[in-house]
């Protein structure tokens, strides 16, 4: 079985979650843009950017709350940082290997625009990092989703991992309050119509009854 529900995401600053390319014309750097058949697109978010970022939280709050982290990034150095047992991030995340056993519980879908979506164009300067000076010719244009977009997708764990729900709940508390995409923060809410419930115990019951409400209501409209 597989236990699933809806997690929404708001821009909380100028939001962006780069194409990688450039917009003839037009900006440098781009959002993410889904093409329709009919040759015109649509903005979203790559679930796998969500689960990435999902992933580097965990790893920063594992330990705190009693789950294990190997803490690597470099795909060849995870399965040698477990030493014949997975940490519970990679347990939960997957990580690369030739074993079948070690591939992702987690399924993250591709993130939605609810509503409208208009981007904002904003012109920048790249910045020298030796000097923390602008470099000469180095204006770029940079595209932004604005405060308080919304963007909805789905999030479905393996009911085998349901020892690890938790810590994807704490992930997403973590996310709320951490860089997302190009040095964003991006609000997170479970939509769930109380459906997890049965899968938590009592502990996290508090943490859950917060991510079904936004962090930054009322700071972003």
């Amino acid at each position: 079985m597989v236990i699933s529900f809806k997690l929404r995401l708001r821009a909380a600053t100028l939001l962006t979650v780069g194409w990688g390319i450039p917009d003839i014309m037009g900006a440098d750097l781009v959002c993410s843009r889904k093409l329709r058949t009919d040759g015109s697109s649509a903005y979203y978010i790559p679930g796998s950017s969500v689960k990435g970022a999902l992933r580097t939280a965990a790893s920063r709050v594992a330990a705190a709350y009693g789950f294990s982290s190997c803490s690597e990034v470099r795909p060849e150095r995870m399965e040698a940082a477990h030493k014949g047992a997975a940490c519970d991030v990679c347990r939960l995340f997957g990580y690369p290997s030739r074993d079948p056993s070690t591939a992702s519980l987690l399924f993250v879908s591709d993130f939605n625009p609810v509503g409208g979506v208009e981007p904002i164009s904003v012109a920048r300067v790249a910045l020298d990092d030796k000097t923390l000076t602008t470099m000469r010719w180095a204006l770029y244009i940079m595209e932004h989703l604005p405060p308080g977009a919304e963007f909805e997708g789905e999030v479905r764990v393996n009911e085998a991992s349901k020892s690890l729900l938790p810590l994807l709940l704490l992930a997403i508390a973590e996310l709320r309050t951490g860089r997302f995409g190009r040095r964003s923060i991006c609000d997170a809410k479970v939509v769930d119509g109380g459906a997890l419930d049965a899968h938590m115990g009592q502990r996290w019951l508090p943490l859950l009854e917060k991510l079904r409400e936004w962090l930054w209501e009322g700071v972003v409209t």
